[in-house]
């Protein structure tokens, strides 16, 4: 695993240029304070729509629901017991296979 991890440290490592490095949030927030300095309106920038959300905890109380109910296998007859003869008779058996 140690190994692993090495190999991709390796792949991934190279020397970095800071020249080539774009920090976009940084120009967002000079053009915001330059807007801001000039008296224009600041607006909310258009949120894109949230994909599939899951209420973390929802889906953790609907689990434990799931898990309380009962399942299939849960809903089987008991196994019929064997009678004295049943069992002498399923032991000889054993005994010659062994």
């Amino acid at each position: 695993m140690l190994d692993l991890a090495k190999h991709i440290v390796q792949r991934k490592s190279g020397h970095f240029e800071p020249d080539k490095f774009d920090d976009r949030y940084e120009h967002a927030l000079k053009d915001l304070l330059k807007r801001k300095r000039k008296g224009q309106p600041i607006e909310k920038p258009a949120r894109e729509p949230a994909g599939n959300v899951v209420n973390l905890m929802d889906a953790l109380k609907a689990s434990l629901n799931a898990d309380k109910a009962p399942h299939a296998s849960a809903r089987r007859r008991p196994a019929k017991r064997r009678t004295t003869a049943q069992r002498k008779h399923h032991h000889a058996h054993r005994r010659k296979a062994s």
